[in-house]
């Protein structure tokens, strides 16, 4: 199946992995209905998804990705470390 922009194709051409738009922390919906689609990153809107837009500019997987819950799985490994016995000897101060 060929792609309008011809990303899929170049992809393949290429050995690119595809990043995703929705797990990246620079990814936001916005409210213009023309132009749904938003990157904190580079600083534009697009109709498509901004990782689209760049892939087919500059033929190459965009650079500004980063992981939207990076934080979030840190304390996750953190939590279950705590939960299966692991440092018990560490306290954690919480002020709330």
């Amino acid at each position: 199946m060929m792609s309008v922009d011809g990303s899929r194709e170049l992809m393949q051409e290429k050995k690119l992995k595809g990043i995703g738009c929705n797990s990246c922390k620079y990814f936001y919906i916005t409210w213009n209905k023309k132009y749904p689609y938003g990157c904190r990153a580079m600083g534009f809107i697009s109709a498509k998804l901004p990782s689209i837009d760049v892939l087919a500019i500059e033929g190459r997987d965009c650079l500004s990705f980063e992981e939207k819950n990076k934080d979030l799985a840190l304390g996750r490994d953190l939590h279950n470390d705590l939960k299966n016995g692991k440092g018990k000897n560490k306290k954690i101060n919480v002020i709330v």
